[in-house]
């Protein structure tokens, strides 16, 4: 009797925790960024997630980690021009970010894409990047 009642919650667990499944592939997390001159980024989660709005869509990047630079900036491409998005960073270094990638407006992408994120850590006349693979995305 123990393990009958035990089975229907253990497929239950099953399906809940497949249906809580990535639809996108990750880009590395706990990755450490730095250089010969001590600039570091220190990446602790990131997640991409797309939305769709209408015909149109957009692709999110949520981001967080510390660093020991004054400056981080997240560059985009996302509506055809490069956009510089501040991020801030507290004062245990930490920071935490959510923007827009890229959108459109009027279609989808139908098929599977990737997209890159670029993050510049600025620390006095020292400058750091690192780039974050989206890996595969479809709508």
């Amino acid at each position: 009797m123990q393990n009958t009642t035990l089975r229907p919650i253990a497929i239950l667990f099953a399906i809940l925790f497949s249906a809580c499944g990535k639809n996108n592939d990750p880009a590395p997390a706990g990755k450490v960024y730095n250089d010969a001159k001590g600039t570091s980024i220190i990446v602790s989660s990131v997640s991409w997630y797309l939305i769709t709005q209408g015909n149109g869509g957009e692709v999110h990047i949520k981001i967080a980690g510390t660093t020991n630079a004054g400056r981080l900036v997240l560059t985009t491409y996302g509506d055809g021009l490069q956009t510089d998005i501040n991020i801030d960073i507290d004062n245990n270094h930490r920071f935490s970010e959510d923007a827009v990638m890229s959108f459109s407006a009027t279609s989808r992408q139908t098929d599977t894409f990737q997209e890159n994120a670029l993050v510049t850590a600025y620390k006095g006349s020292d400058t750091l990047k690192a780039t974050l693979p989206s890996g595969n995305l479809h709508y």
